[in-house]
Order: C-alpha cells, then sequence, then structure tokens
C-alpha cells in the first residue's frame, strides 16, 4: 500500500489519481478541514467511475505535526509519496511554513524509519535550485539552470525557499539513515484543485479578466505529468537525486493570455513595471496592518519581475517523456471549472 501526504492539493489528488489508475492500494493523510471532496470531483473530472475510484481510498485523518498520528499511517505502508506542504509568498506565514515543510518533513522521515517504510518520493520546488539574480543559463546548460545548482540562502531567498531546502536536507538525512528516496522539484504546477490555493490564484484572477502581466518568466508543468513522474521516479529515479519537473518556460504574459482566452476574456496588454509592483506590494501592506491577506507582497512582487529559465532534460530524457505544454495544462482547468 502507498501512502500520500497532502491528498487534497492539487500535486496530491494527482498522484492519488495516478495510483488509483494502476489499481494500487492507496492511504491518504487528511486534516479534519480538508476538503476530500474536492479529490472526489477531480477523480469525476478524468473517469466516468471516479466515485467508485474515490471510495478506494483509504483515508487517515492526521498531521504532519503529530508524530503518532504519522506512525498510525505507516503501518502496512511500502512507499510514501509526501505532498503536503504550504505555499505562501507572505512573510507573516514563515513559522507556520517552516513549521510543516521543515519539521512536517522530518517527521514524515522519522515515522518511516521507526516503521520499516523504505521508499520515499518528496516533492519539493523550483525554489530550491540556484540561479542568477538574471535568472540566466548556469554554465554548461543551455536550456536553463539544472538540478546541480546548488540553493544559494540570503537575503534574496524567499522563506519559502528556505523552508523547501530544509526539508529537502531532513530527506537527505533520511537516505543517510536508510530510505531510499528521490526528489522532484515541479515549477508551477497547473491542474485542477482548490480555488485560491496555489496556482488556481492565477486561474481565478485571470479567468475575470485583466488588462496587466508581469514582465517575468517561470515555468509551468501540468499536474498530470507530476504525478506520472513521481510514480514512475519512485522506481527508476536513483536515491538521492533531484529532478526537475517542467513542462514548458515560457513569458507571466503568455501564461497569463492563455488563462484568459481559455474562459474567453481578452489577453492582458499592459505590462507592470517593476517600480508599479513596489508600490502596489507596499499598498497592500499597509492595507492588511491589521488584518486581511495581501493580494501582493514584496516577495510576489519581486518574484514576478525575474526572468527564470529550467532544464528539465534529466528527468524527460530518463523517463523519455512528453510533457504536455501551457495550453493543454490550462485547457485542462478550464474544462474541469465549467463542469463545476
Amino acid at each position: 500500500m502507498d501512502l500520500v501526504t497532502g491528498g487534497t492539493g492539487i500535486v496530491g489528488a494527482h498522484v492519488l489519481n495516478e495510483l488509483l489508475a494502476r489499481d494500487g492500494s492507496v492511504r491518504a493523510i487528511h486534516r479534519s478541514t480538508s476538503d476530500r471532496d474536492l479529490v472526489r470531483r477531480i477523480l469525476r473530472h478524468y473517469h466516468a467511475d471516479g466515485d467508485a475510484r474515490f471510495d478506494r481510498i483509504q483515508w487517515v485523518e492526521g498531521d504532519l505535526l503529530d508524530p503518532d498520528a504519522l506512525s498510525e499511517a505507516m503501518s502496512g505502508i511500502e512507499r510514501v509519496f509526501h505532498c503536503a506542504a504550504l505555499v505562501s509568498f507572505d512573510a507573516r506565514d514563515r513559522e507556520a511554513m517552516f513549521r510543516n515543510n521543515i519539521s512536517g518533513t522530518a517527521n514524515v522521515v522519522n515515522a518511516m524509519l521507526a516503521n520499516g517504510v523504505q521508499r520515499l518520493c518528496h516533492v519539493s520546488s523550483t525554489a530550491t535550485i540556484g540561479a542568477r539574480i538574471d535568472g540566466s543559463p548556469n554554465p554548461g546548460s543551455e536550456a536553463g539552470v539544472n538540478e546541480d545548482v546548488p540553493f544559494v540562502s540570503g537575503k534574496n531567498a524567499s522563506p519559502y525557499a528556505v523552508s523547501k531546502h530544509e526539508a529537502e536536507m531532513e530527506v537527505q538525512r533520511g537516505i543517510a539513515e536508510g530510505l531510499h528516496a528521490v526528489m522532484v522539484n515541479p515549477c508551477v504546477v497547473i491542474g485542477p484543485g482548490a480555488n485560491g490555493r496555489s496556482s488556481m490564484t492565477i486561474i481565478d484572477r485571470m479567468r475575470n479578466g485583466s488588462r496587466f502581466f508581469p514582465r517575468g518568466s517561470n515555468a509551468i508543468v501540468d499536474a498530470r505529468d507530476v504525478a506520472t513522474a513521481m510514480v514512475r521516479l519512485m522506481d527508476e529515479g536513483s536515491c538521492g537525486e533531484r529532478y526537475l519537473v517542467i513542462g514548458e518556460n515560457l513569458t507571466y504574459k503568455k501564461l497569463f493570455g492563455t488563462v484568459a482566452n481559455a474562459f474567453g476574456k481578452s489577453s492582458p496588454v499592459s505590462e507592470l513595471p517593476p517600480w508599479m509592483l513596489e508600490l502596489a506590494w507596499r499598498a497592500e501592506a499597509a492595507r492588511t496592518l491589521f488584518g486581511g491577506r495581501p493580494m501582493i507582497t514584496k516577495i510576489s512582487a519581486r518574484t514576478a519581475s525575474r526572468t527564470r529559465n529550467y532544464d528539465g532534460s534529466r528527468a524527460r530524457n530518463l523517463l523519455a517523456m512528453n510533457f504536455r505544454n501551457v495550453e493543454e495544462a490550462v485547457q485542462n482547468v478550464a474544462r474541469f471549472l465549467k463542469a463545476q
């Protein structure tokens, strides 16, 4: 039996879908506040027998910060797909991210070691991949930065990036103590998920239409491809290795335009210069000083203006996979939302 953490998130739900499609036995940890019905709706989106597939999931209520609950969830497990994480660009969430992403991963590793579960696939992030400040390719790679570029801590590293890097260090500790583990580093994951979370914030904003786009670039990957790569890398990947899973490198202008067009809206036409984003995050910080969540933060503003380019050839060549492009990924989400 396989265990999935973060099963109600975009990546976790698609890992559940992939494992169920392979007729595996699946257990998933969820918090009491998690929307498990979202997983049912995602399975219905992909399969006529989605309800029957959902009923095959063995749900266990628990928390990554509860070692006893984790240990109980590990009973009879052979492999763990660790997808749970807190993603935020709000510096006020620093401590929460450190608890969930670092301590939570440490607890998963400890529970696996204590219960004799040896195989782990850990979901990390492109945030842990080093890069030049301008995002230009690293020496020896014309395609972009790759997994061998070390993480650089410092004032330019976001709390989220630091938390995911430290989580990788917990996985490496587990490897030193006997685990067989691989790490996947996805970029912006596009797939059906909960409104207002992860990449769905971009979807939610652009489906209502907008004239503006930031000048930077990033990479996207379809959630279905992440799940397929994870399940295969569990067996085909090298222990201790990191694997960038990249569908397409693209500008935010193209990403925002693709999302807008999928919902019948016009592509954004006005670029947001960095100075305007600097003013925007300061205004949002003042507006939410005594409560509320900012629409833009210092970290997200500066991230949006940077150029990023990633080389995903390691995973692509090993698995001989053709990853979906942004149009396929966005259209999949559009079909899901329109069906709701």
